[in-house]
């Protein structure tokens, strides 16, 4: 049983139902041979996110994959037994999921590709991309972000000590108040950017994120490269491609008896740096060598 935050017919997760698949296959688990996989949208409010985590667990699956932190911690709610895999969970000790991430302890492990230390590395390709930037506003929902947020703005805050800069924090847990929030921010003054955290709500609401930035000329860096498909500026994350081989491996591990608690949290051992063209050209911002560099992808 698979829980995912966004919708079904989503070509993102259209691509990776097929990548599961087949790595499962590879496996030795086949779909209508001997195993049965099921897929379900968590739905966009918090009651339809518990309502969706119930009926999962009512079907009592073998192991449950989820993806975000907030349809992990739903599921938690409502079983401590059932395995439980998180493939996008961002601080997964800091929200309280596992013990530790050497041994989870509990009935929850899984993949993190954007561990908190990684604020630090935001701030920087934003400052490389964007040098003229000194207000950095840093944009998550608190109730579906990890840990509240409070892991990444610890982090945010160690990485501009002794800088010129300073960040605010913009919450928007609506659709409706994130050009509004942005719009804001960027009335107080020239230097504005943005970085947005980990969130499912903001993964769920991304063109309307890119558009508000777009829309007040600030630069932004998002945590996901489905920001800069369209149309963000500037995105870093961990390797998806590592997820979905973790994923599969876990469940062919639990599936043959392995136990959730003993397995450890994976992180990322590569990251995607990835660049959009156009909407640098649109700010009037030129890529420096060092980020073509180094840049995954760069698209327009």
């Amino acid at each position: 049983m698979t829980m995912v935050g966004v919708p079904l017919d989503h070509p993102i997760l259209r691509a990776r139902m097929v990548e599961l698949s087949r790595l499962l296959a590879e496996r030795g688990w086949v779909e209508g041979r001997n195993l049965r996989l099921t897929w379900r949208f968590s739905g966009v409010s918090e009651d339809d996110l518990a309502r969706a985590a119930a009926e999962v667990v009512r079907e009592k699956p073998d192991v449950i994959v989820v993806g975000s932190s907030a349809e992990t911690a739903a599921v938690l709610e409502q079983t401590r037994q059932i395995p439980v895999l998180f493939s996008t969970a961002s601080d997964p000790v800091g929200s309280g999921f596992v013990r530790s991430l050497e041994r989870p302890d509990g009935n929850t492990t899984g993949f993190s590709n954007n561990d908190p230390a990684i604020s630090e590395k935001w701030v920087e390709l934003l400052t490389e991309i964007a040098p003229a930037t000194r207000r950095i506003g840093v944009v998550f929902n608190p109730y579906t972000t990890p840990a509240a947020g409070k892991s990444y703005l610890a982090r945010l805050q160690t990485s501009i000590r002794g800088e010129e800069l300073a960040f605010e924090i913009i919450h928007v847990t609506e659709a409706s108040q994130i050009a509004r929030e942005i719009t804001a921010f960027a009335s107080k003054g020239s230097g504005g950017g943005l970085v947005f955290l980990p969130d499912s709500f903001t993964f769920r609401n991304a063109a309307a994120c890119v558009a508000a930035a777009a829309q007040q000329r600030l630069p932004a860096i998002y945590p996901f490269d489905t920001f800069t498909l369209q149309g963000g500026l500037i995105s870093y994350t961990g390797a998806r491609e590592e997820t979905a081989e973790l994923i599969a491996s876990y469940i062919d591990l639990i599936l043959r008896g392995a136990n959730v608690a003993e397995l450890p949290v994976q992180f990322s051992r590569s990251f995607e740096l990835v660049i959009n063209r156009t909407a640098a050209a649109a700010l009037g911002l030129d890529l420096p060598p060092s980020l073509r560099i180094r840049a995954t992808r760069i698209v327009s």
